[in-house]
């Protein structure tokens, strides 16, 4: 006799949690409707039994929303055991996972198209072992998010909560490679888009700025995906870095350069840890691009100052060089031979900010020079979005990311050093 086996979808079990969740928040308004029916006596007519009737109304509704309360209370228990299930299977997944990567070497033996024996793709080495313990660590962040959804009543929360159960829902899903991840505040995830692998020609390094936090990074992500998508040739790869605090209010935290000055050491570090991923899995002649939009421009530029290994910079949109960087002499002698590239939307407000100190340098205000017009610094357009509309004021600084757009053919041609880039 054989043993039958079954598969369990975490999918599905997921899904079964959110419509438990869903009947449970409907059942839940049924009984603040009935809690809040209050009937006076009146209304029963000018009688004698008329305040027996009200009391026996008051004590039906009372029962009924007891009954609701308590149908709520069961289906949220099966919602947290369908979650915390779901979190199980996936964890055990990836832990056999882990441990199956555990055994592959480090560095395969020479094949076929690949004589030095250079590594393959990301999924051997420090970087698959990173990558399967963040799976774990995301679905555990899922079972609690879950949890504390059911918890929250301010809309904006909920919101927030919804977008990062998304976010890890997806990850799991379609196995995205996070290198990066701590849950805690406003998050921290770094995720590499693509593969580092033989063939591999253009890595990119994106840093995003104010307001980047666990609940928007997908849309981060999506830039990643896009600009990896147009090769063809499946040449590129893109790290899309937010693995670090940064500043949430434009108008009060924006010029203040601390959140740039304490990630600039960590994205250095993390730079060099690529570089090593390149070198281990894709060989000589890789091109690092790091591109800084808004705030993530002054932290590439503040990184640059610790001496970024990365043979181009690009800034867009950015809010500067990096506090205390005016000009090439205060950059370190490593970065004498690095291309640096920026563009800015007419009428873009962080115009406010580009090489301008306010006069308080010294307090850690301001991000330095203007990117557009630091000497040796190639000025971009940012032209057209998809419609063939002018990309200019507010709505820029954004809407530069989108695929379509000139501004995003420009990112895509520096980063894969074509040098048909739109002046």
């Amino acid at each position: 006799m054989t043993a039958a086996g079954y598969r369990v979808a975490p999918a599905r079990l997921d899904a079964e949690a959110g419509e438990s969740g869903t009947r449970a928040e409907a059942l839940s308004g049924a009984k603040s409707a009935v809690a809040g029916e209050k009937v006076p006596a009146a209304a029963f007519g000018r009688v004698s039994e008329s305040a027996a009737a009200a009391k026996t109304f008051e004590k039906t509704m009372t029962e009924l929303g007891g009954k609701l309360e308590s149908h709520v209370a069961r289906l949220r228990t099966i919602q947290s055991g369908l979650t915390a299930c779901a979190a199980g299977y996936r964890r055990a997944d990836a832990q056999v996972a882990a441990m199956y990567r555990a055994l592959l070497p480090e560095d395969p033996l020479p094949r076929a198209g690949n004589p030095a024996g250079i590594g393959g793709a990301a999924d051997t080495g420090a970087w698959a072992h990173a990558i399967a313990d963040n799976r774990v660590k995301v679905a555990d962040a899922l079972t609690a998010e879950r949890a504390r959804l059911a918890a929250l009543t301010d809309a904006g929360e909920i919101a927030r909560s919804q977008a990062r159960i998304k976010l890890y829902e997806d990850i799991l899903a379609n196995d995205r490679q996070i290198l990066r991840f701590d849950p805690s505040g406003n998050g921290r995830i770094a995720e590499l888009v693509g593969h580092i692998e033989p063939g591999t020609r253009n890595v990119g390094l994106f840093v995003p700025g104010v307001n980047t936090q666990m609940s928007n990074f997908d849309a981060y992500a999506g830039l990643g995906r896009s600009l990896v998508a147009a090769d063809p040739a499946g040449r590129t790869a893109v790290v899309v870095w937010a693995d670090g605090v940064f500043p949430q209010n434009p108008v009060v935290q924006g010029p203040d350069a601390s959140y740039a000055q304490a990630m600039a050491p960590d994205l250095k570090t993390f730079a060099d840890d690529l570089r090593g991923e390149i070198a281990g899995h894709a060989g000589p002649g890789v091109t690092l691009t790091a591109i800084g939009h808004s705030y993530g421009g002054a932290t590439v530029g503040l990184a640059e100052t610790h001496g970024l290994d990365v043979d181009r910079v690009l800034h867009v949109e950015s809010a500067g060089m990096g506090h205390g960087v005016w000009s090439p002499a205060d950059l370190p002698p490593s970065q004498a031979g690095v291309q640096r590239y920026s563009m800015t939307a007419p009428l873009d407000p962080i115009v406010v900010a580009q090489g301008n100190a306010w006069g308080l340098e010294w307090t850690g205000i301001g991000h330095g020079a203007d990117p557009d017009v630091f000497p040796g610094v190639t000025e971009l357009a940012t032209g057209n979005d998809a419609t063939g509309s002018a990309l200019w004021g507010v709505s820029s600084h954004n809407d530069v990311l989108k695929p379509g757009s000139d501004s995003w053919t420009n990112m895509y041609r520096v980063l894969t050093g074509d040098g048909s880039v739109l002046p």
